[in-house]
């Protein structure tokens, strides 16, 4: 049984980013320097050649393996399925176009270990895309529940958690109202049930995010936001008084796209 299970869903790489992306973060696992692993890959219903693609990453490495969803579902869906099949003792998150430094499955299990009254655990992450570190994201060491209101305080495929706290939690929400934000949702829900995280304060991630990835994101998902918000913030006692963080992201929508490009540059440029 390894230690570690790292978690990652996979979904139409040949048409939305290239083999090669994929081919690093895999990599990136294989180099680690805690070698107490396994890789579940879930491709969540994907329409291009993505199992061929995976299947030729993998090679005949028996640490990695591929599981399936006839259909897509989102990506909380894809990484219950992997949690289900995973044995480690802890559930390593990380998507298809990150990259873990070669330390952050040792750092972080080892940190676990050390302090059993913390759930999970993330870091410090580079901001990487095309053209390589355009920025970095310093979180806050020991969040509270307050720090939910503004952002999600987590770089979220940068989390090791406890698998059977994750387990006993039901996983990420499969329905369709946390569609693109499961990741804000689970973690507000783990601190209701009055767990914790920390950050390391140790560059052990690079997150792939287009510097101009404010575009991204659909309307739609920001009302799912908005709801996430809405029911995380009445669970954690923080909603009085907060009403506006509520419809923070419909406001930020609404923002020209100069506008928000030069605040993530100063946000996180380095």
């Amino acid at each position: 049984m390894p230690e570690v299970s790292v978690i990652m869903p996979v979904y139409n790489i040949t048409v939305l980013s290239s083999l090669s992306v994929l081919q690093t973060a895999v990599d990136s696992i294989k180099n680690q320097t805690c070698q107490d692993w396994e890789l579940i890959l879930c491709d969540d219903g994907s329409t291009d050649h993505t199992v061929q693609a995976v299947m030729k990453v993998i090679g005949n490495d028996k640490r990695i393996r591929l599981i399936r969803s006839r259909k897509n579902h989102g990506a909380g869906y894809a990484r219950n399925l992997c949690i289900r099949a995973s044995s480690g003792e802890y559930i390593a998150v990380m998507d298809a176009d990150d990259i873990s430094d070669a330390r952050r499955l040792e750092r972080q299990a080892a940190f676990l270990r050390k302090h059993k009254e913390y759930a999970f655990v993330g870091c410090n992450v580079k901001m990487i895309d095309s053209r390589g570190i355009w920025g970095v994201r310093r979180m806050k060491e020991m969040p509270d529940k307050r720090d939910f209101l503004s952002t999600l305080p987590f770089v979220h495929p940068s989390i090791m958690l406890r698998r059977e706290i994750v387990r006993k939690l039901n996983g990420y929400s499969e329905s369709a109202q946390a569609l693109r934000v499961e990741d804000y949702e689970l973690l507000m829900r783990l601190y209701a049930c009055g767990y914790r995280g920390y950050n390391m304060q140790e560059m052990l991630f690079s997150y792939r995010e287009d510097r101009n990835s404010y575009k991204k994101r659909k309307y739609r998902y920001r009302f799912h936001e908005c709801r996430i918000r809405l029911k995380g913030f009445r669970d954690l006692g923080i909603l009085r008084g907060h009403l506006w963080y509520v419809a923070k992201p419909l406001i930020a929508g609404m923002v020209p796209g100069c506008v928000m490009r030069k605040v993530r540059e100063n946000r996180y440029g380095e």
